[in-house]
């Protein structure tokens, strides 16, 4: 099974996965970050106004497939 890391960026902190994990596809990594984005989403929005968030996807040889990324933002408009 194809290994995958991914990497967590949001602008303040930054994470590198260097352990990875398994999983049977692209499309089930690409999953897995955008359920990683969202387990973030809900935590950290509690606290901050505005949050950009970012999972690199990296392969085995560290090499870069893709990116994923959620903006969040709450302005008042009074």
């Amino acid at each position: 099974m194809p290994h995958y890391f991914f990497d967590i960026d949001d602008h303040d902190l930054s994470h590198r996965d260097d352990e990875g994990s398994e999983w049977p596809d692209r499309d089930a990594a690409r999953a897995h970050a955008m359920r990683v984005l969202a387990d973030i989403a809900r935590d950290e929005a509690r606290r901050q106004d505005r949050l950009n968030l970012f999972v690199t996807i990296r392969d085995e040889r560290r090499a870069i497939l893709g990116v994923a990324s959620l903006a969040v933002a709450c302005t008042w408009v009074d």
